[in-house]
């Protein structure tokens, strides 16, 4: 039985809307008298005693973060505390993030048609519970109209394999594998099944540890091998949608660019079992010149709209609503 919640506002790090996010999350729950401990970290950063937490992601404490270190650290700490007993609410980036402001040069954030994913019990896809079975289609039609996005049919007519990297070691999707070398062990196993042309995307971000020394690395692995070319900030940097919609297939780790590979109907290859978009595999990297395009991707997205929540949606108890029952 649920008795009482910590919501770690200090895990957010710095940004003022995933407060408010996390507040409105915790709102309908103090209406239906549950108690809520509001930390946000002014105290110190330890941890509190409650029958469940929320957070704000995981995160590994990576060495270029010592200003963040303790409210990254208190991310693991309230993570160690509550992972064996699963009563725990953890708010993630919503894997379509960046979807419709590559769609739209004119994109402009608003929070109040933003998404955050809402997992319980575990940090990582398939062991984390949505409580998103068999859902019909009414989230999804909301936030597909929001977002501007069209689920498209398959197309396998494209000309090269898009291999889109994490964007490094340090965080939890990551899992401590670094993206250069995934990425050439990755071509290295392409090129038993096709000689297609492969381009290596890079992550946007250049604040990860390796950023630099990844890029170095692939620029040097792309000059020797045979029809590999990089897509990186540091160079040549397409918009990722339209590098998508170019493609014949995606290839990614746990990236959340399998999110417009899926509704720009391209084949996905994902190569680790904890990426959100596992349900929507094409099959393994032999596969990739016969990849299973039979899959229901319309049920998935259905599901994907239970698993992301505006603001509106947490403050007015809709998602509250929804769970409460089960937890």
């Amino acid at each position: 039985m649920m008795r009482d919640l910590c919501v770690c506002y200090a895990t957010t790090v710095k940004y003022g809307f995933k407060m408010e996010l996390m507040e409105a999350f915790a709102k309908p729950l103090e209406d239906d008298g549950i108690y809520v401990i509001h930390h946000k970290g002014a105290g110190g950063f330890e941890v509190k005693s409650t029958s469940h937490a929320l957070i704000f992601n995981y995160q590994r404490v990576a060495p270029n973060q010592e200003k963040l270190k303790d409210r990254l650290q208190l991310r693991v700490d309230v993570w160690n505390k509550y992972k064996d007993s699963g009563k725990i609410w953890m708010f993630d980036n919503d894997v379509l993030n960046g979807v419709d402001s590559h769609l739209n040069h004119n994109y402009e954030y608003d929070i109040k048609n933003s998404y955050v994913r809402v997992a319980y019990g575990d940090v990582y896809p398939g062991k984390a519970k949505y409580f998103n079975e068999n859902c019909p289609s009414d989230r999804w039609n909301t936030m597909a109209k929001i977002k501007g996005i069209e689920l498209k049919d398959y197309d396998l007519g494209g000309d090269y394999i898009y291999i889109c990297c994490n964007r490094g070691s340090s965080g939890y999707s990551g899992l401590g594998v670094n993206a250069a070398q995934w990425s050439i062990e990755t071509v290295e196993e392409l090129r038993k099944h096709t000689d297609r042309p492969i381009i290596i995307r890079q992550h946007s971000s250049r604040s990860y540890v390796e950023h630099k020394t990844d890029y170095t690395r692939l620029k040097e692995f792309c000059e020797t091998a045979k029809n590999v070319s990089l897509h990186s900030p540091l160079g040549e940097f397409p918009n990722l949608v339209r590098a998508i919609r170019n493609s014949y297939a995606v290839v990614i780790f746990t990236s959340t660019a399998g999110g417009p590979a899926i509704t720009e109907g391209k084949p996905l290859f994902i190569t680790n079992k904890r990426c959100y978009f596992l349900p929507m595999r094409a099959g393994r990297l032999s596969d990739i010149e016969k990849p299973n395009i039979s899959i229901d991707r319309q049920q998935f997205l259905n599901n994907l709209g239970y698993s992301h929540w505006r603001l509106s949606d947490l403050k007015s108890g809709e998602y509250w609503r929804r769970v409460k029952d089960v937890i």
